[in-house]
């Protein structure tokens, strides 16, 4: 409804404009009156009409001096003036200075409707430019900030130069002292993977850029924007501490305002935009440490730490695994389930795809190890594509973990209850045994003693279920040994021979050369070359 103020020192003018016309028919209503220049101004000022219909010569106050004001204070108010016959020039030079029209008293209902009629027009237009200017404004501000998130892009790349303008306009936005960098990524969890069509998915999207607009951009604090399918912040902060309180913030609004479940990964403050790049690959891989600490965190960046031992550590545990799987207890094998676990999960954390790979790579090997000593698997346990598909499919380390541990477990208890695995535990059980002896003098003999055999009887069954003779099998050991130690150590040939039960370095390289087709010095130099 358009608010209408009327104003004329004399009352009677004023209550027969009320009743000229049906003000209700032009969509207009009369919010207020007044009778001098000084009350109009201070009307004008508490009811903010669309337009005022005045008298231009009133007390106090002309009209010129109301329309001189109304300009200088930049009001949206029209102004239509009524002026008696001897003032018709006063009246036209108040046209001049921005009046609608004048009219003539006494006013005639017609040419009051005509004016009205051209005023709403004039307003209707001022409505439509100001509508079309903040049009133009909203869409100049998105292209100058898609602009300034395309340049953030390039520059999380490390592929803006410092010297480029745009750079310097971001710079200019992001005054430091300190930067980060966050990637938000929503949780799914996996009976919800299909729960959102395309549509959906373009909507939350948007909803999460309008908070981040809000909580980010707007408060001047950095920028959001998409970066391979996430949401990203570049922010700036003061105190180092900062970046996870505002990560902890955009997280508490998400979950609030959207109900959405999400992880946000929080690079280390840095003290240059030159380093936003470094900052992104920290973001990046600070977000794949939610595999081992679980989801809907704010997560902070941890450098990851090397452990030059851990190769040799994971295989001998690897065996450790199979030596219990064939002669102890469920609750002796889950021990050390948990160690060999536990060294992956620190060795690997912070990179979910290492993890599950050398899980797999792991498991694959201690498998086939209990294949090779006769132990009859499950056809689903050595599918490898299988085997891999389901390691990958956990969202966390712990879930894995669990499945990893029910499927040992299941397998613990086939060895256990198989009839025909009597004879492959007795061998699994010697087959340890020389693993763990392979340094000393284990004499076929002394083997069989072990196993409750005689030695024709014990070599019989030896060479049955391994197609070699038992000589040959432990030579096969300690040459396996002696490689790993070659390839992995610096020690001296001889303490090589020494360590995996040869007396003699010269009789020990030629066994090595016999089964390896070359001396353990080149073989240590072919595998420093290749490795």
């Amino acid at each position: 409804m358009i608010r209408i103020i009327l104003a004329d020192d004399e009352p009677i003018i004023i209550k027969g404009l009320r009743k000229l016309i049906d003000w209700k028919a032009f969509g207009m209503e009369i919010a207020g009156q007044a009778y001098d220049g000084n009350e109009l101004m201070q009307r004008i000022e508490e009811l903010e009409p669309d337009i005022v219909i005045s008298d231009i010569s009133m007390p106090f106050r002309s009209g010129i001096d109301i329309i001189k004001e109304i300009k200088q204070r930049n009001l949206p108010v029209k102004v239509i003036f009524i002026s008696a016959y001897q003032e018709f020039s006063y009246a036209r030079d108040a046209v001049a200075y921005g009046a609608i029209d004048y009219l003539v008293k006494p006013v005639v209902k017609q040419q009051l409707e005509n004016v009205l009629e051209k005023t709403l027009s004039v307003i209707s237009l001022h409505h439509e430019e100001e509508k079309r200017k903040g049009k133009l404004q909203l869409l100049e501000r998105k292209t100058r900030i898609e602009e300034l998130q395309d340049a953030l892009i390039q520059m999380t790349d490390g592929n803006l130069s410092p010297q480029a303008k745009v750079y310097r306009e971001v710079e200019a936005q992001l005054r430091g002292p300190l930067y980060s960098v966050s990637i938000i990524e929503i949780e799914r969890l996996r009976e919800e993977s299909d729960r959102w069509n395309e549509k959906e998915k373009k909507l939350i999207e948007f909803a999460i850029g309008n908070v981040l607009q809000e909580t980010i951009t707007d408060a001047g604090i950095g920028f959001a924007f998409m970066k391979r399918d996430h949401h990203v912040i570049a922010a700036s902060h003061d105190k180092p501490e900062d970046s996870i309180l505002l990560a902890e913030d955009v997280k508490s609004k998400i979950e609030t305002f959207l109900k959405l479940k999400v992880s946000v990964a929080v690079s280390r403050t840095v003290d240059g935009m030159p380093k936003l790049a470094e900052a992104y690959r920290e973001a990046e891989n600070t977000l794949q440490t939610k595999f081992f600490v679980g989801l809907n965190r704010v997560l902070s960046y941890i450098p990851p730490a090397q452990d030059q031992a851990f190769n040799q550590e994971l295989y001998e545990q690897q065996w450790s695994i199979i030596r219990h799987m064939t002669s102890k207890t469920w609750t002796e094998v889950n021990d050390q389930l948990s160690k060999w676990l536990e060294m992956i999960r620190k060795e690997t954390y912070g990179n979910r795809s290492l993890a599950i790979s050398t899980s797999f790579s792991s498991m694959v090997f201690i498998f086939q190890e209990l294949v090779k000593a006769g132990i009859q698997l499950s056809k689903q346990v050595m599918n490898k594509g299988e085997l891999q598909s389901l390691l990958a499919s956990y969202e966390s380390f712990e879930e894995m973990s669990g499945a990893i541990t029910d499927l040992f477990r299941q397998m613990h208890e086939e060895i256990g209850t198989d009839t025909g695995n009597k004879d492959k535990i007795v061998l699994a059980k010697v087959k340890q045994h020389i693993d763990e002896h392979f340094a000393e003098e284990i004499t076929l003999e002394s083997m069989a003693s072990m196993v409750y055999m005689n030695p024709y009887y014990f070599s019989s069954f030896f060479k049955k279920h391994t197609k070699q003779n038992y000589k040959q099998y432990v030579t096969e050991v300690r040459m396996s040994h002696a490689a790993q130690l070659l390839a992995r150590t610096d020690l001296m040939v001889y303490e090589v021979a020494e360590k995996v039960g040869y007396n003699n370095a010269r009789h020990f390289s030629d066994m090595f050369k016999k089964q390896y087709g070359q001396l353990p010095n080149d073989y240590r130099q072919e595998s420093k070359k290749n490795g």
